[in-house]
């Protein structure tokens, strides 16, 4: 069959950003049909320059990824980021009605407004639409204020007609999927396919934890890694607060790799507190994730507090458990109650940097109670998220909508 993907922010193989949307565009592949993806020419976390790709695929499958230009500045201003999308979303129906007729469309939202554009393409060409929801539009902008309640209610029209409009809704987290049929979605229309674990990725050479940590200059430090995005919803300055607890323990590193807007204020908050055992490095590419993570010690997680904080479920869960490390963390939420279910770490109270020091300075004094944690949360991820059964489910629904028969594919929800 051949899909048309809309998909914004569909990061290159390297980039910052989820995995999932590669891995799902591959797979399909693998299984012989013809993806094209509609993205823009920038990622979203650092606005550098994204390449098209055109490629077959082993299966008799192809994949080609498509790039708009968008006006830059995304993270200038809400002007700037509505003008981004908005310029995107025109530009993708514009060109998506030159592309040949697909068998389905598929769009991820967020923004909101390349998926009003997939759906239009969807309904002109008379073909099944499904929709994937990976943030929650306009709630989250509405608890963050970065919009008033007035303003929301335009943008709460059109996502109620995607969910409407859409023959199947995918939801990214369980707490999306919660969220979702409080609007009204019906249960039989609403699968959960979250981010999930490849254990190929996590296969590495013999010797790679020593040699990362002679790269790090770690020595015999217990050493703690962030590894993701720094923003306001991560909260990255509880970890940076957290080493000013830690200061009488110079056996004791923090270091956090990635980027974002939130950087700058919290490496400036660590040289206001002369905090030299916490050390910020660039963003690495997410294939070189799982060799920062074999020469630490502990992961650390911190977010926001929201009344949406449940609907978050980050990349960095399923590559710290994928490791084998414990996860120390500060916030609520979905993923706090699975680290507790699975024994995979400790979890304090969002915003308490103190408890969260004593957290990692009690998990450096029981290293074996930190493998076991490790071990528990690698146990829990292996056997409950296992990425190739997910994206087999995924593509069984789009295959069953194309032939018609979607009504007989029950939903999924791995957390059922």
């Amino acid at each position: 069959m051949h899909i048309l993907y809309i998909h914004q922010f569909y990061a290159g193989p390297e980039a910052p950003g989820p995995r999932q949307p590669r891995d799902l565009v591959q797979r399909l592949a693998e299984r012989g049909h013809v993806v094209e993806v509609v993205a823009c020419d920038l990622n979203a976390y650092n606005e550098q320059a994204e390449p098209e790709e055109t490629r077959a695929v082993p299966g008799g499958g192809s994949i080609r990824v498509h790039r708009l230009p968008v006006p830059r500045g995304l993270r200038a201003s809400l002007f700037n980021r509505l003008k981004t999308y908005g310029w995107f979303a025109w530009s993708a129906y514009r060109f998506g009605r030159h592309l040949p007729m697909p068998d389905i469309v598929m769009a991820t939202i967020q923004p909101l407004f390349g998926g009003v554009a997939a759906l239009r393409l969807a309904r002109r060409w008379k073909r099944p639409f499904l929709l994937e929801v990976r943030d929650l539009w306009p709630d989250a902008l509405v608890v963050k204020k970065a919009i008033a309640r007035w303003q929301a209610a335009p943008l709460h029209a059109l996502a109620r007609s995607l969910y409407t409009g859409a023959n199947r809704v995918v939801a990214l987290t369980p707490g999306l999927k919660i969220e979702l049929l409080k609007k009204g979605i019906p249960r039989d229309r609403l699968d959960v396919f979250p981010n999930g674990y490849n254990e190929s990725t996590f296969q590495l050479e013999p010797g790679t934890r020593e040699q990362t940590r002679k790269k790090w200059g770690w020595a015999d430090q217990f050493t703690a890694v962030y590894a993701g995005s720094l923003t306001e919803v991560t909260a990255v300055e509880t970890l940076v607060r957290a080493g000013a607890f830690l200061r009488s323990r110079p056996d004791i590193r923090l270091d956090l790799f990635g980027y974002g807007q939130s950087k700058p204020k919290a490496m400036a908050l660590a040289k206001e507190l002369k905090l030299e055992h916490v050390h910020f490095h660039d963003a690495v590419p997410k294939t070189q994730i799982p060799t920062i993570l074999a020469g630490a010690d502990a992961a650390l997680m911190s977010l926001f507090r929201s009344p949406l904080i449940h609907i978050y479920f980050e990349n960095k869960f399923i590559d710290y458990m994928g490791s084998g490390l414990p996860i120390l963390a500060s916030m609520e939420g979905v993923q706090t109650d699975l680290i507790r279910k699975a024994g995979a770490g400790v979890v304090v109270p969002t915003f308490d940097s103190e408890a969260l020091a004593h957290a990692i300075a009690n998990a450096a004094d029981h290293p074996e109670r930190c493998r076991e944690m490790g071990a528990a949360g690698h146990q829990f991820i292996s056997s409950k998220l296992d990425q190739s059964l997910i994206l087999d489910r995924y593509a069984d629904v789009l295959e069953a909508l194309v032939q018609g028969r979607g009504d007989a594919v029950p939903t999924w929800d791995p957390f059922e």
